[in-house]
């Protein structure tokens, strides 16, 4: 299978959020991205991001969203799915267990 390459939309150092529908909310804040990641293999570009808690994570370029608009990359603005998959099934789940 081929790999597609996307090009990252945030640079080290963009602070970044959260994108809305995240299911973790105690993770809800401001990150800066430390690292630039390989992509997954669907293309989706990924960071390693540190809150002002000093916690590190991976995410996905389709979690997060630019915080105060410092973006500094120059790359193309990619159209951003309307659906993330992870939410998706996070919220199946809730709808199972309340049945």
């Amino acid at each position: 299978m081929k790999e597609i390459e996307m090009i990252h939309q945030f640079a080290v150092g963009d602070q970044v959020s959260l994108a809305f529908g995240f299911y973790d909310q105690a993770a809800v804040g401001l990150y800066a991205v430390t690292r630039l990641l390989p992509s997954r293999n669907d293309g989706e570009p990924q960071y390693r991001v540190k809150g002002s808690d000093d916690r590190e994570r991976v995410i996905g370029e389709a979690q997060i969203e630019r915080a105060g608009g410092n973006r500094t990359s120059t790359g193309p603005v990619r159209q951003r799915s309307p659906h993330n998959p992870i939410t998706e099934i996070f919220n199946r789940l809730r709808l199972e267990e309340k049945r």
